[in-house]
């Protein structure tokens, strides 16, 4: 019977084991959820940079999407080291 009962706290649904993982779970979520609202004050930074002025989103725009003005030269270099 003790057996039964010693198995049953160790192991069982609400058992110390799962406890412990849930609690390993809950400190790994958590860590998450600090990761993500970090991510999203940048992204607020950031949208708040191209709410106030068009020129920073007509650069970014040249840059993600490699536009160019009418009757402008884009130079393009390669990322290799010269020695």
């Amino acid at each position: 019977m003790f057996i039964v009962v010693a198995y049953l706290a160790i192991s069982g649904n609400r058992g110390l084991w799962n406890l412990y993982k849930l609690q390993q779970e809950k400190h790994l979520l958590s860590d998450q959820v600090d990761q993500l609202k970090t991510e999203i004050k940048g992204y607020q930074a950031e949208f708040k940079v191209y709410e106030k002025s068009s020129a920073a989103v007509e650069k970014q725009a040249r840059e993600d999407l490699n536009l160019a003005k009418p009757g402008e030269v884009v130079y393009k270099f390669s990322k290799t080291e010269f020695r």
